[in-house]
C-alpha cells in the first residue's frame, strides 16, 4: 500500500533507535545512580536480608553467652572505615547490652576511642546501662606491633590495660578482679579494617576462647577458610554484615538504609549493562 513503510524499514528504524542506547552519555548514568542512592535514603523500602552463615555464627556466639565471663571488644574503626564498621559496632554493643553481658572496650587505634565513646554514651543511655557496672573502656592500649600487644593482653590483662578511661585500676571492678589471661574471657571480638591473627593464636588455640571479627568487605575474602573451619566463630562483612546484624536483632538503622541504597545502585548498574548490550546487539545487526 502506498505511503506505508516496509517491514524492513521499520526494523531498521527500531535498530537505529536501539543503537543510541549503546552510545548513551555515561554522565546520565552517573546522575541516575546519584539520584537513586539519594532517594533510597528517604524511602522506607521493605528490604529483608537473609542472614549469611558467617553473620549467623557471629550472632549465635553472642546469643549463647551466659554472662559468667566478660567479653573483650576491640574497636578500631575511625573516619576511614566508619561507612562499613560503625553499624557493626552499633549492632554488637546493642546485642551485648540486651544479653546483660558485661564487656571491656579496648582499641589498637589511637583514634578509636574518639569514635566509639560518643556511640557508647548514646547506647548506654538508650539501654539504661551503667559505666563500671555493665561495661568499661580502657582506651588505646594495643599499639604496634599488635602481635606483642595482643600476646601481652592474653597473658596479663591487668598489666596490659592497667587502668580505664577514668583512671581506675581494672582489677578494682568486681567483675574483672579474676580476669587475668585469655582463658578468663567469654569471647574476643574485634571490629577493625582487618582481623587479627594474634587472637586466633593466643585466644582461640591457646585458651579455647572463641574469636569473632567484623571487617571491611575488601579484607574478608581471605578469612572464609577460617570461618569454615570454625577457627573464627563468626564474621561480619562490611555494610552488608552490619545490615544483616541489625535485622537479626530486630533493628532498622543506618546499615539497613545503606543497603537499600546499595541495592538500588546495583540494580541500576545491572539495568545499564542490559541496555548497553541491547544497543550493541542492535549495532551489530544494523545493515551496513
Amino acid at each position: 500500500m502506498q505511503g506505508t513503510i516496509p517491514a524492513t524499514a521499520n526494523s531498521t528504524l527500531v535498530l537505529r533507535w536501539l543503537v543510541k542506547l549503546a552510545d548513551l552519555d555515561r554522565r546520565w548514568l552517573y546522575l541516575a545512580l546519584i539520584i537513586a542512592i539519594i532517594l533510597s535514603s528517604f524511602i522506607q523500602a521493605p528490604l529483608t536480608i537473609r542472614l549469611s552463615r558467617e553473620s549467623r555464627g557471629f550472632y549465635d556466639a553472642i546469643e549463647k553467652l551466659d554472662g559468667r565471663k566478660p567479653v573483650l571488644l576491640q574497636s578500631d574503626w575511625d573516619m576511614g572505615t566508619i561507612g562499613e564498621l560503625r553499624a557493626q559496632f552499633y549492632g554488637v554493643v546493642r546485642h551485648l547490652f540486651r544479653k546483660n553481658q558485661k564487656f571491656v572496650l579496648i582499641s589498637g587505634n589511637a583514634l578509636g576511642p574518639r569514635f566509639y565513646r560518643p556511640v557508647m554514651d548514646q547506647l548506654a543511655a538508650e539501654c539504661a546501662k551503667e559505666y563500671g557496672k555493665d561495661w568499661i573502656s580502657v582506651g588505646f592500649k594495643l599499639p604496634d606491633p599488635k602481635s606483642i600487644a595482643i600476646e601481652s593482653l592474653s597473658r596479663n590483662f591487668p598489666g596490659t590495660a592497667i587502668a580505664d578511661d577514668l583512671g581506675h585500676k581494672v582489677e578494682t571492678y568486681p567483675w574483672l578482679k579474676d580476669v587475668m589471661t585469655a582463658d578468663d574471657w567469654a569471647l574476643a571480638i574485634s571490629i577493625s579494617y582487618g582481623e587479627f591473627r594474634e587472637y586466633i593464636t593466643y585466644f582461640h588455640y591457646s585458651a579455647r576462647t572463641p574469636y569473632l571479627t567484623g571487617v571491611a568487605a575488601i579484607t574478608s575474602t581471605v578469612l572464609y577458610p577460617f570461618v569454615s573451619s570454625g577457627t573464627i566463630k563468626g564474621m561480619l562483612v562490611g555494610s552488608r554484615g552490619g545490615g544483616e546484624y541489625e535485622q537479626a536483632i530486630g533493628e532498622k538503622g543506618y546499615a539497613s538504609k545503606f543497603l537499600v541504597g546499595q541495592t538500588a545502585g546495583h540494580l541500576l548498574i545491572l539495568l545499564a549493562i542490559i541496555i548497553g548490550n541491547i544497543g550493541q546487539i542492535a549495532k551489530n545487526r544494523l545493515p551496513k
